[in-house]
């Protein structure tokens, strides 16, 4: 009985010492992507609205997305669908904000 209540100690540490350890590593290299439709185009940055069932409808309507360094090509007209990934914070505002933007890619 005792035996068998340290194998399960153990297995219960050594599970929890890897959650932990996944739990480090999607911080410092997570990202995020989803889907918007363009709403409006200003000079550095993109409003948009997420697509239908995105995790980041949940959170805002509209969100303004940091234009990057590297432009998607086509260039992205007001209407088109953009896949954009960031690092999967978005400000708490109105609209919402994303401004560390990895990429953006227009999708149709």
């Amino acid at each position: 009985m005792v035996g068998r209540c340290r194998k399960i100690v153990c297995v219960l540490i050594t599970l929890a010492v890897l959650f932990s350890f996944t739990a480090c590593n999607s911080k410092i290299n997570g990202t995020a992507t989803f889907q918007a439709v363009i709403l409006e185009i200003h000079d550095n940055y993109y409003l948009v609205e997420p697509i239908e069932g995105s995790a980041e409808l949940n959170s805002a309507d509209q969100i303004t997305v940091s234009m990057t360094s590297t432009m998607p090509s086509p260039e992205p007209e007001v209407g088109d669908i953009l896949e954009i990934v960031y690092d999967g914070v978005i400000a708490e505002s109105y609209p919402a904000k994303i401004t560390n933007v990895y990429s953006v890619s227009v999708v149709e």
